[in-house]
């Protein structure tokens, strides 16, 4: 039987694939977005939408009204004004939480970080470490997700690096680094599979692609598989710095050196990379080439059918 689920925060990368799915699903779907009005396209798949502001409160009691299930999915890249790391992780859950217990909902679902908690000179590591200590004040039936860095179309990672594939050169910060890319479509299932899911009550899961690369590795695949030829210059952290210090002032920053502190950490799963509860996570070489040349109508209806094969595994 379908759940009616609220997903805060749920009109960006992640929140519009989890929409789909769960709309897919059986579910009936409400998205609580600080813009409503720019994300009118999630209308077409069966999506309702709520104006919500995590950072001051305003709108999330009616966003949550009458929901069986609640996702918060609201993260930073960097601060800007009044959404600070602490407004948005730490604040915003707490507001979400709260209306939920006055709501009567029954299941928390709740987007993390890998490594939260892990890099304490790491404001977003810390405030997403911090945000995981507020759930189980929910109650017994919530879930925390901890995804490495999510790619597919549209994402923040390929994208940008694609951007600055233009260069003849590109400038590589700690290129040794490992991450474990997961693919969004992943992320997704594990989130939908978890709806109503009693099986996933008060746990903790790790989310990771099935290879660890270091971040020389991912730039030079995505590289090839563009087929261009770029020599990967490392720069050195005391330049990295300075770079991160200037670019912190520009309206979107490249980087920043929150992200730099973070950059110097490995970002693996310390456990099982993707539980087995939610399917078989794809492979990033299956995936790339799906969406990193931007045709965006072929890579949606691969992805989908590439999903539909992984959601029948992973299905309880």
């Amino acid at each position: 039987m379908g759940q009616r689920v609220c997903i805060i925060g749920g009109s960006g990368f992640v929140g519009r694939a989890i929409a789909k799915q769960a709309v897919a699903a059986g579910h009936q779907v409400t998205v609580g977005c600080r813009h409503p009005e720019r994300a009118r396209d999630m209308l077409i798949d069966g999506v309702r939408m709520k104006k919500v502001d995590v950072v001051d409160g305003r709108g999330i009691d009616e966003a949550v009204s009458g929901c069986d299930t609640v996702i918060y999915l609201v993260g930073l890249l960097f601060e800007r004004g009044r959404y600070s790391f602490q407004a948005a992780h730490v604040d915003g859950v707490e507001h979400v939480l709260a209306a939920c217990r006055i709501a009567g909902v029954g299941q928390y679902l709740h987007m993390s970080a890998l490594g939260a908690g892990a890099v304490p000179e790491s404001i977003y590591a810390t405030t997403k470490g911090e945000a995981e200590a507020r759930v189980p004040g929910f109650g017994s039936n919530w879930t925390i997700f901890c995804p490495s860095i999510i790619y597919g179309a549209g994402d923040s990672f390929f994208n940008k690096f694609k951007a600055m594939s233009a260069l003849p050169v590109m400038p590589v910060i700690c290129g040794g680094t490992l991450f474990q890319p997961v693919w969004v479509e992943d992320v997704a299932r594990a989130f939908v599979t978890a709806i109503g899911n009693r099986h996933t009550a008060g746990q903790r899961y790790e989310l990771a692609g099935p290879v660890a690369y270091s971040f020389n590795q991912l730039l030079q695949m995505m590289l090839d598989e563009l087929g261009l030829k770029r020599k990967l210059i490392p720069v050195p952290l005391t330049i990295a710095g300075l770079m991160a210090g200037f670019g912190s002032l520009l309206p979107t920053p490249l980087f920043t050196m929150d992200q730099l502190t973070l950059l110097e950490h490995d970002n693996i799963a310390t456990g099982e990379p993707f539980p087995a509860l939610f399917g078989v996570p794809a492979r990033l070489e299956q995936i790339l080439p799906t969406f990193i040349f931007g045709n965006q109508a072929e890579t949606l209806q691969q992805q989908m059918d590439v999903s539909r094969q992984h959601y029948r595994k992973g299905s309880v």
